[in-house]
């Protein structure tokens, strides 16, 4: 597939990368259908962080699953996904409250796969 790599400072490309795979039961293959930029990609782009060239730049996209693990509940093949920065369970008592943000600890050990929409519960 295509993606935009870090080549280092003020360098990056369009170049062909390996197909994702299913490497572990909660994994997810998403198509990717809209991406963006953000800031630390910009970090990275600008030389502000240390980074090893070869990184695929735009984690914050959107797109169709593909395919997903044995063990993926939440999500099945042809969900529209989006795949926000931050990391979230879905499942602790912060993310029930609606603080995505701060996830305990414990609960992001069991995550969903990466771009799985938690499904909240409505506020009382």
């Amino acid at each position: 597939m295509k993606a935009i790599v870090f080549k280092g400072p003020y360098s990056v490309e369009l170049a062909d990368v390996p197909d994702p795979t299913i490497e572990g039961p909660l994994d997810a293959v998403v198509r990717i259908t809209t991406t963006n930029i953000c800031g630390s990609d910009l970090h990275m782009y600008e030389g502000r962080t240390s980074v090893e060239g070869g990184k695929v730049l735009g984690h914050e996209n959107m797109g169709v699953v593909e395919e997903v693990g044995a063990g993926v509940e939440r999500i099945k093949v042809g969900d529209r996904v989006s795949v926000p920065f931050n990391v979230a369970c879905g499942t602790c008592r912060n993310c029930d409250a609606g603080w995505t943000g701060r996830a305990a600890p414990s609960a992001l050990r069991r995550l969903q796969p990466f771009g799985a929409a938690p499904r909240r519960r409505p506020r009382a």
